[in-house]
């Protein structure tokens, strides 16, 4: 009791709290029992509170609270915690499922877990990154070692990360994975998902390597047959030996050494046989990765496929990259990493293209997965194959293009990979995929081997032509030039290239950015238009109809020019049209019935020249500009030749354009068919100033001048000075070209002497420039720069109706030489197919028709 007393306070002095400051103390009742009365110790309380008063002098209670108050205060305080929860519940709400989604507290306090754990995750992770990152810059590592090694600790990574314990000690921790709530499941519990549910297994490239090197040089050296000759001749001495003094037995001793010679070579070719079988089994069939469907390979699989889509669909290329490895990696199929592992996977594609060359071979990989008969896991292992197939060949695709980066090795792994497992995939590949994986394979043969192994894009080729052409198949419409002779030529010896962005043209466009096979197309479409109009000079105009029939038919079945593709979509079967070939080619198909004097079929196409494109109009190019109106010039004299003066603008206005296209400048290049179709319009327009001369010169000798070219250069009917001016303007863009453009030389000297003919100057120089277009031939062994110079057939035939209509009779040899002469002209003309020139030289010297027009120049 002394300690007790001790320990309490004094009396009237005041309790101390424990921050030094003093408490209000509230005096106790007393309460009697027995007689005795007992004091009760101050209590220190909180100043809010009331004391506790336990019982009262008189023996009942004073100052307690009415029953029904206290259950009332009671509620409310249960209210305010229940309302502070529910409050703080619903801003949880809020920031983990947002503010639009209804869940219960359960699934809040659930995705809050979920959420906090996915945060651990991701933060434990980027300090592994950021620890990563330190290493590699110690140790100078490039960026694709630290995107492999992300890659490859992902898993190992999410498995390594702790997690805080649970919420509530009587809950499972794989209560927020098994729920069957009807909300989604967080980032954490599908990325858990996947990573439990099994990975696909197979060989890697370097294993396989390593087999395959192990196996040929166990058959190089053949220790088998060391071995069992050697015990094979021990055994035959033994029985030589024991059969020696049988004398009589010598017979059955030589055939005895004959089965001894011959049994151990048949048993080193079973056992060589059986271990070559084992392997190729083991690489192909067992060795090979099977993804079955719903498994967690699967599942990582298809969503960092459709996330690839959504990339490409908006461009993002480095990231859809990073994502189809992913994919390649949840097949069991993951990219080399370092270059052994580069050379190794390389060198197996090609074997491996060669084993599928022979039954055997594709016997074997049709069977993945086991050789038991197994309908299922072959379905599963066919449809492995087809998504790896379709992963490699748009990693491929974009690796052509300039998308990804990687040396020339890996894009050719990628690209044998592709062809290997798309022969694999069978029916569960689309025909027009197939084709288009062989064809891409030609591509990189093109892009990545030297010129001289060039020709073996032919068998990739082959394959392609043989896929669609089959029972199952049809040709894609972006493909069907390949199958035509021009096509598959051009494909293998042409001079073409892929850039990493195509290239703006005026004559074609390239279609979708991402298809290496658009711009090989717009190459192609392009070398059809400069052969139709700028063709062989020995072969008529039915050639340059066959090239603008093609032309148009690859117009039509031009790729789309829409950068958004799925990975199992085709971009062969979407085609859309290239108005800008489609137009050229019109043009073209009308001078060339202008030319063969079918008017009507010109004017079926007239209202597709007159509707220029609208990227036509604004190009920077002007030649677009200089065609339409150059066109309209002929189709006013055409229709009607009293339309000379409407011609002439219209020529006028061809001209000024045509030389400002030829004083771009030197900074400004060029194409060969920018200058062979400035050479095609500056001679129309020359060749169209020449026929309203003849009009006029026809008119002239119809009011009684007499016939023309009877009585010489007098009775040649001069052109005014504006005529000539513009002649002369015409005339001088014409030489200007030729300085640059070789093959101009052959219309030069026709135009010049035209146009001293129509200046009405001496016949001397007129007749020296129409003899050197007349005598200029070919010689065996010329330069091919000499033969683009000299006058072709059409050039001939043309100097030679000047030459006669013209010239005095002086000028030309021999009375019946004119005669002869024309009829020369008149079968190289029908030759050519100029049925409208051939008509006005059936005529003679002194009539005609009255349009007279030339036609595109043609190539040497």
């Amino acid at each position: 009791h002394r300690e007790a007393a001790a320990s309490l306070p004094a009396a009237g002095s005041e309790p101390q709290t424990a921050t030094g400051g003093t408490a209000p103390t509230h005096p106790q009742p007393a309460f009697m029992g027995g007689g005795t009365i007992l004091t009760t110790v101050p209590v220190m309380v909180d100043a809010e509170k009331l004391p506790i008063n336990r019982i009262a002098i008189s023996g009942k209670p004073v100052g307690l609270p009415h029953k029904g108050e206290k259950r009332t205060a009671h509620n409310a305080i249960e209210k305010r915690y229940r309302s502070s929860i529910n409050d703080k519940i619903l801003e949880l709400k809020d920031l983990v499922a947002g503010t639009e989604a209804k869940l219960n507290k359960s699934a809040v306090l659930r995705k809050a877990i979920d959420y906090i754990r996915y945060l651990h995750q991701a933060n434990q992770k980027l300090k592994q990154e950021n620890m990563a990152l330190k290493l590699a810059v110690q140790k100078n590592k490039s960026l694709k070692d630290l995107v492999a090694m992300e890659v490859d600790g992902q898993a190992d990574m999410k498995s390594e990360l702790p997690t805080p314990p649970a919420s509530d000690v009587g809950s499972p921790t794989s209560f927020s994975q098994c729920c069957s709530d009807s909300e989604p499941d967080s980032p954490l519990a599908e990325d858990a998902k996947v990573c439990t549910g099994g990975s696909a297994g197979g060989m890697l490239d370097r294993s396989r390597m390593v087999l395959c090197a192990f196996t040929f040089l166990f058959l190089s050296l053949n220790p088998l047959a060391t071995l069992l000759c050697s015990s094979g001749s021990s055994s035959a001495g033994s029985t030589a030996a024991s059969m020696a003094p049988h004398a009589g037995r010598s017979v059955l001793a030589e055939s005895w050494g004959w089965m001894d010679w011959m049994l151990p070579t048949i048993l080193v070719w079973l056992l060589n046989g059986v271990l070559v079988c084992r392997v190729l089994i083991r690489l192909l069939v067992y060795g090979e990765p099977v993804t079955r469907p719903h498994s967690g390979s699967s599942v990582l699989f298809w969503r960092h496929r459709k996330q690839a889509d959504l990339d490409l669909a908006r461009g993002d290329f480095a990231q859809a990259s990073q994502n189809l490895w992913t994919c390649l990696k949840a097949l069991g199929r993951p990219l080399p990493t370092s270059q052994l592992d580069l050379a190794c996977a390389a060198l197996w594609s090609l074997l491996r293209f060669c084993l599928q060359r022979f039954w055997v071979g594709r016997w074997l990989a049709a069977r993945a997965g086991g050789l038991r008969p197994d309908r299922p896991l072959q379905e599963d292992a066919c449809k492995s194959s087809r998504d790896a197939a379709l992963v490699y060949h748009r990693l491929h695709q974009l690796h052509m293009t300039g998308k990804l980066n990687g040396s020339h090795l890996s894009a050719v792994h990628m690209a044998l990979s592709a062809v290997n497992l798309a022969e694999c995939a069978g029916s569960c590949l689309p025909v027009a995929s197939l084709a288009e994986v062989y064809v891409s394979a030609a591509l990189r043969v093109k892009a990545s081997l030297p010129r001289i192994l060039h020709f073996t894009s032919r068998v990739f080729l082959s394959n392609a032509r043989q896929v669609c052409l089959s029972s199952s198949g049809s040709v894609p419409p972006a493909m069907q030039w390949l199958c035509h002779p021009l096509g598959h030529r051009f494909f293998v010896d042409g001079d073409w290239a892929i850039r990493s962005t195509p290239k703006e043209s005026i004559y074609s466009q390239a279609g979708n950015t991402v298809d290496p096979l658009a711009q090989v197309t717009q190459a192609f479409r392009e070398h059809l238009l400069e052969k139709a109009l700028y063709q062989n000079k020995t072969l008529p105009n039915n050639y340059a109809l066959e090239y603008l029939q093609l032309l148009i038919s690859a117009s039509d079945a031009a790729g789309a020019t829409s950068q958004s593709f799925a990975i199992g979509s085709n971009m062969a079967t979407v085609t859309g049209c290239d108005p800008h070939s489609k137009w050229w080619s019109s043009v073209a198909v009308v001078i060339i019935n202008w030319l063969q004097g079918d008017d009507t079929a010109a004017e079926r196409l007239y209202p597709t020249v007159e509707h220029l494109p609208r990227s036509l109009q604004n190009a920077e190019s002007l030649l677009p500009m200089v065609c339409l109106n150059t066109f309209r010039a002929v189709r006013a004299l055409l229709s009607k030749p009293e339309n000379c003066q409407l011609s002439l603008s219209y020529s006028d206005k061809a001209s000024a354009l045509l030389r400002d296209s030829l004083n771009l400048g030197p900074h400004c290049h060029n194409s060969s068919l920018d200058k062979v179709v400035q050479l095609l319009l500056c001679d129309l327009l020359l060749v169209m100033r020449t026929n309203v001369w003849h009009l006029q010169q026809q008119g002239a000798s119809s009011a009684g001048s007499g016939p023309v070219g009877s009585s010489g250069p007098a009775g040649i009917h001069q052109a005014s000075p504006l005529e000539l001016q513009g002649f002369q303007q015409d005339l001088s863009s014409l030489r200007k070209l030729a300085h640059s453009f070789r093959p101009a030389m052959r219309r030069l000297f026709l135009h010049e002497a035209t146009a001293r003919l129509m200046a009405g100057a001496s016949p001397t120089r007129t007749h020296q420039l129409l003899d050197r277009s007349l005598r200029r031939r070919a010689t065996p062994g010329a330069k091919t720069e000499e033969c683009e110079t000299r006058p072709g057939q059409r050039e001939q035939a043309e100097a030679v109706m000047l030459a006669c209509r013209y010239l005095p009779p002086a000028f030309l040899s021999a009375p019946g030489q004119r005669v002869g002469m024309l009829a020369d002209a008149a079968r190289t003309l029908e030759k050519l197919g100029d049925k409208r020139t051939l008509h006005d030289c059936g005529v003679g010297g002194g009539g005609g028709t009255p349009v007279y027009l030339t036609g595109p120049i043609e190539e040497g």
